[in-house]
């Protein structure tokens, strides 16, 4: 069983107005969570919600709150050049004093076709952009940065700010493919397995990022691999998992390996959580039909839904096949009452089990 390092939560933004937001972060923040993340998207499937930009939230994060690490899970290196991402990230740090973490990967064509930026080579693009943001966090007027690579390119290239974590914030990049997941284990300092993932599927996945780690002769022991979990508390299981239900549904079609694995459900790939496209209104219909195929089992698998002792068994699992951190991401009922119930009865537990001694 791994050690837990930390325990965080992921605010989905769509699901609430802006105060609200800046409300559970700093909630969030009072009871001692390590960590709050939020989504990075333009636009996402339900066009009728909000969705705010992710960057603005986060410099209001820095304001707000006191303790804990805030990032996005996770930026793309399309709509953002690599050189605003390296500024804005020691930008932040200094603004938190060094709580900012670099949550990036290889994008989705929902946040990058209706606006008219191509999605291509996606691997190649976020390597490089994770290269490119290193060197600019390290560069000063004195020691400049010169890269030359097939995307991007810097020619005595420097930031005029600096970040206060040494060397860097740390970098955890969102990855859902074999190729992405040994990425990680070859550059990132954390995973975050993108959408959802079983105990069972999270520990073949892993071997990807071993892979990587061992590529690049790096200790696996030293990557951070951030589970997302899917969770709603509430004594009636029954009522718990009415609510996870079609939210988790709805992220096993997007995240179509974890939902072949489990059930052997073949999800086309356009309907994939990289490729499905909200402004295609009949896409959307067929991602819609293939949601209602998802059996009751697949969301057992990968939520963690239902009384507290259900709830900590489903995260204990996850410990036990890799995961180091842990992140919640509320689904429906009360958020606030939620976040306090982990951090009263279930955080503590898990910490004081699994945690440093």
């Amino acid at each position: 069983m791994n050690r837990l390092r930390e325990f965080g939560c992921h605010i989905i933004t769509s699901q609430h107005t802006i105060d609200e937001i800046l409300r559970l972060a700093i909630l969030a923040d009072k009871l001692s969570y390590d960590h709050v993340r939020i989504g990075d998207h333009v636009i996402v499937p339900n066009a009728e919600v909000s969705y705010p930009n992710a960057q603005t939230l986060l410099a209001a994060f820095g304001v707000l709150t006191k303790h804990v690490r805030i990032s996005t899970a996770v930026t793309d290196c399309y709509r953002r050049h690599p050189v605003e991402i390296a500024q804005a990230i020691a930008t932040l740090d200094v603004l938190t004093h060094g709580r900012a973490v670099l949550g990036i990967g290889a994008g989705e064509m929902m946040n990058l076709s209706p606006f008219g930026i191509e999605w291509t080579k996606p691997v190649k693009r976020l390597r490089e952009a994770v290269e490119v943001i290193n060197l600019l966090l390290a560069s000063t007027p004195k020691s400049p940065a010169t890269y030359e690579g097939e995307i991007f390119s810097l020619k005595k290239a420097y930031l005029q700010i600096k970040p206060v974590q040494k060397p860097r914030p740390p970098i955890y990049i969102g990855a859902a493919g074999c190729k992405t997941r040994e990425l990680v284990g070859m550059v990132g300092d954390g995973w975050l397995p993108v959408g959802v993932e079983s105990p069972q599927t999270l520990k073949k996945h892993l071997l990807d990022v071993k892979n990587g780690a061992e590529r690049t002769s790096r200790q696996i022991s030293n990557i951070d691999i951030d589970v997302t979990v899917y969770t709603a508390v509430d004594e009636d299981i029954e009522n718990a998992y009415r609510v996870v239900s079609p939210a988790v549904k709805s992220m096993l079609v997007q995240q179509r390996e974890v939902l072949r694995e489990l059930t052997g459900l073949e999800v086309p790939e356009n309907l994939s959580l990289q490729r499905i496209d909200p402004t295609d209104k009949e896409r959307l219909m067929s991602f819609e039909e293939m949601v209602k195929q998802v059996p009751r089992s697949a969301v057992e698998d990968v939520a963690a839904f239902g009384p507290i002792d259900s709830v900590i068994g489903k995260l204990e699992e996850f410990l036990g096949a890799g995961a180091t951190s842990l992140t919640i991401c509320i689904i429906g009922l009360d958020h606030e009452k939620t976040l306090r119930a982990y951090a009263e009865k279930i955080i503590p537990y898990l910490k004081e089990t699994y945690g440093s001694h």
